[in-house]
């Protein structure tokens, strides 16, 4: 008997690029938002700023976070070594 692998489905990423960004003061609320989607469907939205990196999925706002660049590069270090 043959197993099936699971169906994958695609995620699209599209950019529209701002001609310039400019990340002042921590805490000035001037960040760069980033709108994550899979089709038309709104995932959440990664909000970039200097002092910190602030993920908001759509819907849920108990499992939104925020972390400091550092603590970002650490996590980002812990997972891409899973």
């Amino acid at each position: 008997m043959t197993t099936r692998s699971p169906k994958r489905t695609k995620t699209r990423a599209f950019v529209y690029q701002a001609s310039t960004v400019e990340l002042t003061k921590r805490g000035s609320k001037n960040s760069l938002e980033i709108f994550v989607r899979r089709g038309k469907r709104l995932l959440g939205t990664l909000a970039l700023g200097r002092g910190s990196v602030e993920w908001r999925p759509e819907g849920h706002r108990v499992n939104w976070f925020r972390k400091d660049w550092t603590e970002f590069a650490a996590m980002l270090d812990r997972e891409m070594m899973r």
